[in-house]
């Protein structure tokens, strides 16, 4: 009950402190699909957002107009709390739920491929940090994902993996975040995960809680093209199902900014971002 009421105070701290600074995304990046660049940053085309607040018919819209929306496949469902008193979403009033028995959600086809710089992020909370490994995203091609953000039971820690080549044996590029480990707690807000890679710069980086630690940084020249739709609550190819809660999950063309990544990570949808 205690984490219920902490997870609504976070989430007003969080308003407050992006009213303080000036920090609103309107402030920073015009409304709509095309983010101009600012000094320094790179261009950005938001290609999703996906708030999971509903699913009608099975399908989960996409915030962009002429986005792809997710499909929910298997037992997946939106839960939406109708009672004030009542467990609460991870963000607003709706996420999605996973049993990691098959369960999962996913475009028709990749939002972003992967043969340029893209931005994905998504606020996820394990049921159990068990001695299973658990995909929260993947892009995946023919014969390996092209990236995957994961939950690994050998270490207990989320992980970023990068196949090379779009082949079962190719070298992977692994980020492991060593700080913070993941919230299992059934009440507790889970943990706000993104990806960036620069393909100018050859760097990967994987920030958790919108946070970058000093080893969350890899250098990779991959560039091949994934050529299946986004991937929530499994791996195409692995499997590796998802137990737990998912909510706010973003595609971005591009780079995002450490401001951008701290913005998306507050416990308040933002659909301008």
């Amino acid at each position: 009950m205690y984490d219920r009421y902490r997870a609504a105070f976070v989430a007003l701290g969080a308003a407050a402190l992006s009213l303080t600074l000036g920090a609103l995304p309107g402030a920073a990046y015009a409304v709509g699909k095309e983010h101009g660049a600012r000094a320094g940053e790179t261009s950005l085309s938001r290609e999703g957002y996906w708030p999971l607040e509903a699913a009608p018919g099975g399908i989960a819209p996409n915030v962009e107009p002429e986005g792809l929306p997710l499909t929910l496949n298997g037992d997946a469902w939106i839960y939406h709390n109708e009672d004030l008193f009542g467990d609460a979403a991870l963000v607003g009033q709706g996420d999605l739920r996973l049993d990691g028995d098959g369960d999962w959600a996913a475009t028709s086809a990749a939002p972003v491929g992967g043969d340029g710089s893209f931005t994905l992020a998504v606020r996820a909370r394990l049921a159990a940090a068990d001695d299973r490994t658990q995909t929260v995203l993947s892009l995946p091609g023919r014969n390996a994902d092209r990236l995957a953000i994961r939950y690994q039971a050998a270490s207990g820690q989320w992980e970023v993996v990068v196949s090379t080549k779009d082949k079962a044996t190719a070298p992977q590029v692994v980020i492991t975040e060593e700080q913070a480990l993941p919230d299992a707690n059934p009440y507790g807000v889970g943990d706000h995960l993104a990806v960036v890679f620069d393909a100018s710069a050859r760097k990967l980086r994987f920030y958790v809680n919108g946070q970058l630690s000093h080893t969350s940084t890899a250098v990779d020249t991959t560039s091949w093209t994934a050529s299946g739709g986004l991937q929530v609550g499994r791996s195409a190819i692995r499997g590796e199902y998802f137990a737990g809660t998912v909510d706010e999950v973003r595609a971005y063309s591009g780079v995002a900014s450490p401001t951008m990544i701290t913005q998306m990570a507050a416990l308040t949808g933002l659909p301008d971002l």
